[in-house]
C-alpha cells in the first residue's frame, strides 16, 4: 500500500507544472533528473518550480542565445552549466564532464537539455551504464525514449562506454 501511495505522489509530482506539456521531449527520468529539448526563457520558471536546482545545457552557444539562458537560470537561483557538444565532433572529455556534473548531489535535481534531447539521450545512456549499472540494451531503449535519434551519437556513447567500463 505504501508503494502505491508513493507512486501516486510521484506521478502527481510529475504531472505538475507547465513545462512537461510544452517543452519538446520533456521527461522526468526520476526524482533527480529531467531531460528535454530546448526550453523557452519563460519555461525556466516552471523548471525551477518543478524542484530543479541546476540546468545543464548541451548546446553550443552559437545555436541559441546561451547568455540569455544563463542569465535567466541564474536569476531564478539555479546553477547553470554548459557543455557545448558538437554532434559532429564528440569528445570524451565532454562525456567525462557530463558524468562529473551529474555525479555531484549538489547539482540535483537537474534539468538537462539540448535542442531536441538527441545529445541528452546519448550522454544519459553513458550515465545509465557507467554510473547506474544498467545493461546497454536497457540504456539504449531509455535513450531513445529521451530523444536519441542520431546513430553517430549512439555510436559515440557505445564507444565511450566500452572505453571506460
Amino acid at each position: 500500500m505504501k508503494r502505491i501511495i508513493g507512486g501516486l505522489v510521484f506521478l502527481s509530482f510529475c504531472a505538475t507544472g507547465h513545462s512537461q506539456e510544452s517543452i519538446r521531449n520533456y521527461l522526468r527520468v526520476n526524482e533527480e533528473f529531467c531531460t528535454a529539448g530546448q526550453p523557452t526563457i519563460e519555461e525556466l520558471t516552471d523548471i525551477r518550480d518543478d524542484g530543479n536546482v541546476a540546468v545543464l545545457n548541451l548546446r553550443r552557444p552559437q545555436e541559441h542565445d546561451a547568455d540569455a539562458e544563463r542569465t535567466a537560470v541564474e536569476s531564478l537561483g539555479m546553477k547553470y552549466f554548459n557543455i557545448p557538444v558538437d554532434g559532429g565532433n564528440l569528445q570524451d572529455a565532454q562525456a567525462a564532464e557530463f558524468l562529473a556534473l551529474t555525479d555531484d548531489p549538489e547539482n540535483r535535481p537537474m534539468f538537462i537539455h539540448c535542442a531536441s534531447a538527441n545529445r541528452v539521450g546519448a550522454f544519459w545512456m553513458i550515465r545509465r551504464v557507467l554510473r547506474d549499472g544498467w545493461a546497454l540494451d536497457d540504456a539504449e531503449a531509455e535513450a531513445a525514449r529521451i530523444g536519441l535519434r542520431n546513430e553517430a551519437l549512439g555510436e559515440f556513447a557505445r564507444g565511450y562506454i566500452a572505453r571506460n567500463r
